[in-house]
């Protein structure tokens, strides 16, 4: 019985990983983006709210201190 082991070229290994990498490069750029973006509008969001009085945060069935966890309620669990 003949056993034979299969390898690939010593030279292409790390080249391999490498290119692997660099490949989610752009989905990882793309979703970074994407935090950022929706981060910056929940804070403009969380600072409307906190500019208006307490009777119009009643008129949107909220507390001040329930603005962060209303504009961040699909991101966190509160």
């Amino acid at each position: 019985m003949t056993y034979v082991e299969l390898h690939d070229a010593p030279g292409k290994a790390p080249f391999k990983g490498l290119a692997a990498r660099l490949s989610r490069l752009p989905v990882a750029l793309g979703e970074g983006l994407v935090d950022v973006l929706e981060t910056g509008a929940r804070l403009r969001e969380v600072t409307r709210l906190r500019a208006m009085s307490d009777a119009e945060l009643a008129l949107h069935h909220i507390t001040r201190d329930e603005i962060v966890p209303h504009v961040f309620r699909d991101r966190y669990c509160y």
